[in-house]
């Protein structure tokens, strides 16, 4: 079994119970969590067995930083756990949907960790120095009711194509 499925089963028996119950629980399909073993999860699976085991999404995938839940079942204040666990950016604490991006790209392999790290530095660089011109802009200038295609550039229109 792979250390994830490992780290789960782990976190199973130390609860009392068993892969079918969470299964059940969690309305996942019978075998869902074992087959984790040779196929990535999807993070909408991986996330709420990382709840009802009470460990963070790092614990199980990487094993280390088990969740800090209260005894009594309340979630730690969310904001409060990203300061103290660093999730900041600029000095400010990164948003949900951050947060869900670092989780998503830590789930991916390498080689697909530096397509998507290219993506984005591209995205980045193009923004950072301005290059708003593309080959789009000479077929379209916003408007919505034009043809796409040659005949509908701006220079052709002026008479300049």
């Amino acid at each position: 079994m792979s250390d994830l499925v490992n780290r789960i089963e782990k976190r199973i028996k130390e609860k009392g119970t068993n892969f079918k119950r969470v299964e059940q629980e969690l309305g996942l399909g019978n075998g869902t969590i074992k087959r984790w073993s040779t196929q990535s999860p999807r993070l909408d699976k991986l996330v709420p067995v990382a709840e009802y085991l009470q460990v963070s999404l790092d614990y199980l995938v990487f094993g280390s930083s088990v969740s800090e839940t209260s005894t009594n079942g309340d979630r730690p204040d969310l904001e409060a756990e990203k300061e103290r666990q660093g999730l900041t950016c600029d000095g400010l604490p990164l948003s949900e949907d951050e947060v869900d991006l670092v989780a998503m790209y830590r789930l991916l392999p390498p080689s697909h960790r530096e397509e998507i790290f290219d993506l984005v530095y591209f995205k980045y660089k193009r923004h950072v120095e301005e290059k708003k011109a593309s080959i789009y802009s000479t077929y379209f200038d916003g408007s919505e009711d034009e043809e796409s295609g040659p005949a509908g550039s701006r220079e052709a229109r002026d008479g300049t194509a």
